[in-house]
This record gives C-alpha cells, structure tokens and sequence, in this order.
C-alpha cells in the first residue's frame, strides 16, 4: 500500500503539474476525461481500505439504493459507472468499477465507516482539494495535457 505522507504541504507555496505528478501526490486522485472533474475510483478505495473490491461496490449499491432517489445528491454524477480489464494477458475481462467524484466519496463513507477508512478518506479527500485547487490556475491547453497524462497512465 502506497503512503499518503505530503512531504511539501500544499499551503507552503502551490505544486507545480511536474510536482505533482513526480511526487505522486495525485495517485489516487485524478481529472477524468469528462466533466466530472477530479476522481477516484472504487479499486483505489477497496485497495486503500483493505476491502474485498466487490465490499466496495455493494456500499455503492447500498448508497445508490438509499440515496439514489434524491435528486439533489445527483449520485449518476458522482458515483459513475465504468469498467475495467482484468485477468491473465491476452484473457482479460470487463468487470465493473465506479468513479468517484469528491462529493460521491463522502457520501460513500457514510456506507464504509471504520476509523481506518476515516483516515485514508480524509487524505484522499486532501488530494481532491489539492488538485482541485491547483487546475483552478490552469488554463484549458493545460487541462487537457493534464487528462491526456492521465489517460495514458490509464492505459499503460
């Protein structure tokens, strides 16, 4: 399991993309190329909480289950379906994943609730501000080299 310590807190003087991403401060948090902004998705969060990946995905069901129906909460934004590949080279399977916006992960935390998970939560959620505060300064070339980086990290 990766360490979420920040060596140069944010506060000290605003990353720079390089920083960033030689850093690995925004491992777990990235902008997805929608408009749904910076993300997470539930692999991350089964592999940071030590959960079964399919724990996760029932919390999300339960929190669509319950939730879902109450339109201020537009979960269809914030818990967002998607797919993976996985399995051996040359076999791999689709299996579902949701991305998980910002809001969507707090939401989410009310359905995996443990201190371990409040902790990791609390970073995870610190990365969302980080990246949220520092793509506030960039200009649309830059995001789009930025979700470009990130699509082929995704891919790789």
């Amino acid at each position: 399991m990766s360490s979420f310590r920040i060596d140069k807190p944010f506060e000290s003087r605003p990353p720079r993309l390089k920083d960033l991403v030689n850093q690995h401060v925004m491992g777990d948090v990235w902008i997805r190329d929608t408009p749904f902004g910076p993300v997470t998705d539930s692999l991350k969060i089964a592999e940071h909480f030590d959960m079964k990946h399919h724990n996760v995905l029932r919390a999300i069901d339960k929190c669509n289950k319950e939730l879902g129906t109450e339109i201020k909460f537009d979960l269809c934004k914030n818990l967002i379906e998607n797919n993976h590949l996985s399995g051996p080279k040359g076999r791999e399977r689709e299996y579902r994943k949701v991305d998980i916006t910002e809001f969507g992960l707090t939401l989410l935390l009310l359905y995996i609730n443990t201190p371990k998970a409040r902790k990791i939560s609390a970073e995870i959620l610190y990365r969302f501000f980080v990246l949220k505060t520092y793509v506030e300064g960039l200009n649309e070339r830059q995001i789009g080299a930025l979700k470009g980086y990130y699509r082929k990290q995704m891919k790789d």
